[in-house]
């Protein structure tokens, strides 16, 4: 009455609202609260070393917001975009919008895309590039149903394994380019790593032809057959025949390699040995990267973030995710292969 004028109640901004109500890292990086951010990723999974994310964290804070300018001489106005947009609603402490990070599964998929097309042309570099990033993107990813989650999760499993074969395939033309046996060594690590049909076959060429110059008859032998079973061009396959019926009059290995076929391994790539089953390893509290327990406490090499060996609750990239034990990575027994 009388005119008396009753301002309404401000709202909550988003940047204040998202990190309180959510346990999503990415949410909160989304928000600009990336000390917030950094605390959960380092409880969730131990990342220990943030520099690599710098960038990553501005492209995705700054992505969240729009500034919208007004009539001349009126300030900007300033708002929060939102991924559910179509059905959030307004409340008095403002809206239940969840943020729009830029990183979607989408596009995840798009840079995966990407780094299979370095690796089929040898670019590995850029490939190994790529792959790692994208892994690290998935950090921050925010899903809200569980077909999205588990296709976040393959992109991380695909991400963790090339990297990994990015490595092993580096190392073993920078350093061991002038020892045969360690050159077949990694060549035949590779041949394990999970790939593409295609990628496959181009490390099981490369390792038959190295075992063959090394004089190990009976493991280029494998490769050949390998290679047979995925179907290959006829070109490649009249190679692996040709390789098969020089074997078959050479069954022998003339160089002792630490090898075996037969005994599933995963490979280190602090140390590039095998860890056979059975024996105890350490795991990178991320990406799940396995290590040598000599390597426990040290940056991951392949997520480039986290510690080896941290057990955490595990990743939340969804508001829907239910709280996980850890991961039991520190020392566990090699059983997942």
């Amino acid at each position: 009455a009388g005119g008396f004028f009753a301002p309404p109640t401000m709202g909550t901004p988003a940047s204040q609202r998202w990190p309180q109500a959510s346990s999503v890292p990415g949410e909160h990086v989304a928000a600009g609260s990336f000390d917030t951010a950094l605390q959960l990723l380092k409880r969730q999974v131990g990342v220990c070393d943030a520099s690599p994310l710098k960038q990553l964290f501005v492209s995705v804070a700054m992505g969240c917001q729009v500034v919208v300018s007004g009539t001349p001489g009126a300030p900007v106005v300033e708002s929060s975009l939102h991924r559910n947009f179509a059905e959030h609603t307004w409340t008095p402490r403002g809206t239940s919008g969840l943020p729009g990070v830029s990183v979607t599964v989408a596009s995840l998929g798009e840079r995966v895309k990407t780094g299979y097309k370095s690796f089929t042309e040898g670019k590995l570099p850029e490939a190994q590039a790529s792959f790692t990033q994208t892994l690290q993107m998935g950090l921050v990813c925010c899903v809200d149903t569980k077909q999205e989650l588990d296709e976040l999760r393959d992109i991380m499993g695909v991400c963790k394994e090339y990297v990994t074969a990015t490595l092993i395939e580096t190392t073993r033309r920078e350093k061991f380019k002038e020892d045969p046996v360690r050159n077949v060594e990694l060549a035949a690590y590779l041949t394990h790593c999970k790939m593409q049909p295609l990628h496959s076959l181009i490390s099981l060429r490369s390792a038959m032809t190295s075992a063959v110059k090394l004089k190990n008859f009976n493991t280029a032998a494998s490769f050949a057959r390998r290679l047979l079973e995925l179907n290959p061009k006829a070109e490649h396959k009249e190679q692996a025949l040709k390789v098969l019926k020089v074997c078959d009059g050479n069954k022998s290995n003339a160089e002792q390699i630490e090898y075996d076929e037969r005994n599933p391994f995963v490979v280190c790539t602090v140390t590039f040995k095998p860890v056979y089953r059975g024996s105890p390893l350490s795991r990178c509290g991320f990406c799940n990267a396995p290590f040598d327990p000599s390597c426990k406490g040290k940056v991951c090499a392949v997520c480039k973030v986290a510690e080896i060996g941290y057990s955490g609750t595990g990743l939340q990239n969804s508001r829907q995710q239910s709280g996980r034990g850890g991961r039991q990575q520190k020392e566990e027994s090699f059983d997942d292969y």
